[in-house]
């Protein structure tokens, strides 16, 4: 007998990305220094981990190994043990990542903004304008930090929660007009058959 692999549900996959960007966000709002204290150990920690595993490995596989390997490996290393020894070095620089995560999401906003005109939406360019401002802000606090000071990590927060709510939304739009737009496929298909 054959056994039925389960698809993935890319709808529960969204829901659950934008549930933990608005729980992150939230948190992140209350206890901005407290979560990028968090985040600077965490980067420090992955880093290290991740620099130590292609150490050993290259060693492990010597004959086979690219040396390009262990240099990102003592590089990862070096910077992992960095940050979490001055973590308050990293912390000029953690809005970055966090910044670069969010563009993402929004670039796959604007993706399924324009699946929304595809089925029919006439106002698919609300959330589609809507990402295109999330990414410039957001660009914006990548190169001018400055300009926001201490509320930056706040604004980052505010940023997940809008990230997370605009993939709820999102998800609830296109599920609803992909239900009406395959009814009316079957109504145009039902009436192409009466009439043959």
């Amino acid at each position: 007998m054959r056994e039925h692999k389960k698809k993935k549900n890319p709808a529960a996959t969204m829901m659950i990305t934008s549930l933990a960007y608005i729980v992150l966000g939230i948190v992140t709002v209350i206890f901005p220094q407290k979560v990028l204290d968090v985040l600077c150990y965490a980067l420090g920690g992955a880093m290290t981990v991740y620099g130590l595993f292609n150490i050993i490995s290259f060693f492990i596989d010597r004959d086979d190994g690219m040396y390009f390997e262990l240099v990102i490996g003592v590089i990862s290393t070096g910077f992992g043990i960095f940050a979490l020894f001055s973590p308050g070095s990293i912390a000029t620089i953690i809005n970055i990542p966090i910044g670069i995560v969010i563009i993402i999401d929004s670039i796959m906003d604007m993706k399924h903004s324009l699946t929304l005109r595809t089925v029919g939406m006439k106002k698919w360019w609300i959330p589609f304008i809507i990402s295109v401002a999330m990414i410039i802000f957001i660009l914006v606090t990548i190169f001018f930090k400055n300009i926001f000071g201490e509320i930056l990590m706040i604004l980052l927060g505010i940023s997940l929660i809008y990230e997370g709510v605009s993939g709820f939304s999102l998800i609830v739009l296109l599920n609803r007009y992909h239900k009406e737009y395959d009814r009316n496929q079957r109504m145009i298909d039902t009436e192409a058959t009466d009439v043959n």
